[in-house]
């Protein structure tokens, strides 16, 4: 599914369409505000429906997650200390990202 492409200056012009053809036809619309800024405009039912399938797959993941620790397939981690740690996840004490 090919979806439709537009800056944030023809979105505001739009936005009225925009959303109804998000709410009525299922059609989502990539918003870009830069090269590294990019939104999607979908309708409400989609999120949803995202984050049911979303939720769905981390269900799945994580009873794989913790089959693989009852087989024994999971190696423990170690660390030196708090620090070590918080390194090894990418974040600083105070949850920042690293």
């Amino acid at each position: 599914m090919e979806i439709e492409q537009i800056g944030i200056v023809e979105a505001r012009k739009r936005l009225g369409t925009l959303v109804s053809r998000a709410v009525h036809a299922h059609t989502p619309v990539r918003i870009s505000r830069s090269a590294e800024e990019n939104a999607v405009l979908i309708s409400e039912d989609d999120y949803a429906e995202f984050r049911r399938l979303r939720e769905q797959a981390e269900v799945v993941e994580f009873k794989e997650r913790i089959a693989k620790a009852e087989r024994g397939e999971t190696p423990a981690l170690s660390f030196t200390d708090a620090d070590d740690m918080f390194r090894h996840f990418g974040v600083t004490r105070d949850g920042q990202e690293l």
